[in-house]
């Protein structure tokens, strides 16, 4: 009964992490979006693909910022989502009775993450391949740093 509680406690904070990661992400767009243009949204959504990524580059032709706070609104969100769930998951070993951190949540939580952004650089808002990729080594790498630095001060819990 116990392991299976965990299961939905990790399933729980791994979707409390994805709700992290969109707050973070749209907050920061949002005050991104302040010393920026508005993105053309209606016209974006009335366009074909092709039509998007003319759009969008025209945009960024526009406003060279908007490619970058996209790399920190995408990193930021999605290291602060892998950092909450390092810090609030602790896997019991039930055959030891010690502690230990899983990071097989935590990637779960960056995979869904990327294959949002993923889905959103390529289709919703066509940034193109070789911005789509900088994004997601980007997001890669900050969460990877997240991850790392939620796990170092908890493997100090040896046993309970």
């Amino acid at each position: 009964m116990k392991k299976f509680l965990f299961a939905l406690r990790s399933i729980g904070l791994t979707l409390v992490g994805l709700i992290i990661a969109i707050l973070v992400t749209t907050g920061l767009h949002s005050f991104f979006g302040l010393f920026l243009d508005p993105l053309p949204m209606v016209d974006l959504q009335a366009a074909d693909w092709s039509g998007r990524s003319n759009i969008i580059s025209a945009y960024m032709t526009a406003n060279p910022f908007a490619i970058y706070s996209m790399l920190i609104a995408h990193g930021m969100g999605a290291a602060l989502a892998v950092f909450f769930y390092t810090k609030t998951i602790i896997v019991p070993s039930w055959s030891t009775q010690t502690r230990r951190k899983p990071f097989i949540g935590s990637i779960v939580l960056l995979a869904l993450w990327l294959w949002g952004d993923v889905q959103n650089d390529m289709f919703d808002v066509p940034v193109g391949v070789l911005w789509t990729t900088i994004d997601v080594f980007t997001t890669t790498a900050l969460s990877v740093t997240r991850k790392r630095n939620g796990r170092a001060k908890a493997d100090c819990i040896c046993s309970t």
